[in-house]
């Protein structure tokens, strides 16, 4: 019998995520605890050595699985892991409901999540029209997403009169899918940077960054920006949002609305969270956070496997404050 504490999935390993590996493992050293990476050339061994009870691993990192596809490889993978007990970060099923956004969305609003405005066009309707209302409500310009989306792909915002030849357009890129139309959310500007956040979350902990919608640069917000622009609801809602997905770790995007001054949830819940490092990709997180990042999860394995785990607290990880040389 193989045993392993700590795995993470991956197609394959590569620049992106060699960082984020490289600190995972390191961390595992540290605590002792046995660590794999499983990519797409061992997947099938190691599947059926799990089919015969060969191998056993506690905690698993999910960063592969096409979750929604029943005949994705790693997806199935998962599968077996879970029902041979393994923690999976994230569990498969809670995946399938949280991920999908005409079903969050009204999970979200009626838990008093701050949303967007928005219209469901479910995938039976191709020839929906919109009613007056909901046109006042959405406004211009306005954006069309599928619901089983990621990575911005199938996102069409729409900035004059909207027609169903642009609704067609966007369902070829998630064909069967349903479409969220929402409101475009302009952000408040904060000491000339937009007021939109992407924040992590990982078993009750919380790391918030700014992010530019523009750009996708990512900043480290700090302990003293949180206090100055009052920053503290992007907390409260990101761990609503855990507490109604049940996801164990994700990001999620929030703006600061410039319209009414109040702060909206623009994408709910993206799991497998993009996690290339700054210093090789201009958009990428920055490398202290990854690292921080990579320490809490192993930590979290470390308590898990030794039955110490526990969600009883909440903690909000800021960057390292720079101390200033007065000799310099």
């Amino acid at each position: 019998m193989e045993n392993f504490d700590f795995g993470i999935g991956w197609p394959v390993e590569g620049d992106e995520n060699e960082f984020f590996i490289s600190v995972l493992k390191s961390e595992c050293e540290a605590r002792k605890l046995k660590f794999i990476f499983i990519d797409g050339t061992s997947l099938e061994a190691l599947h059926n050595k799990i089919m015969k009870g060969e191998f056993k691993l506690k905690f698993y990192l999910d960063m592969a699985s096409e979750t929604f596809d029943p005949k994705d490889d790693f997806t199935k993978f998962a599968y077996s892991l879970k029902d041979s007990g393994t923690k999976i970060v994230a569990d498969p099923d809670d995946v399938k409901a949280a991920a999908d956004k005409s079903i969050t969305h009204f999970d979200l609003a009626r838990a008093k999540i701050p949303v967007p405005y928005t219209v469901l066009v479910r995938n039976w309707e191709p020839t929906r029209r919109l009613t007056d209302e909901e046109k006042d409500g959405m406004g211009f310009p306005f954006v069309i997403k599928p619901a089983l989306g990621y990575g911005r792909k199938g996102v069409k915002i729409i900035k004059e009169k909207a027609t169903l030849k642009e609704i067609a357009e966007a369902r070829q890129v998630s064909k069967g899918d349903n479409f969220l139309l929402q409101e475009f959310i302009e952000p408040e500007e904060l000491n000339g940077d937009p007021a939109w956040f992407r924040i992590f979350h990982l078993f009750g902990e919380i790391f918030p960054c700014w992010w530019n919608p523009v750009t996708h640069v990512y900043r480290h917000v700090t302990l003293r920006e949180t206090d100055e622009f009052k920053l503290l609801p992007l907390i409260r809602i990101t761990t609503e949002i855990a507490r109604i997905t049940r996801i164990d770790w994700f990001s999620c995007e929030i703006a600061l609305s410039k319209k009414d001054k109040k702060f909206v949830t623009i994408d709910y819940m993206n799991d497998q969270c993009a996690i290339n490092p700054q210093s090789k990709y201009k958009d990428g997180v920055p490398d202290e956070l990854i690292a921080q990042i990579a320490e809490r999860m192993v930590e979290k394995c470390f308590q898990y496997v030794r039955q110490r785990f526990t969600l009883g607290h909440r903690a909000i990880w800021f960057p390292k404050i720079q101390v200033r040389d007065e000799n310099v």
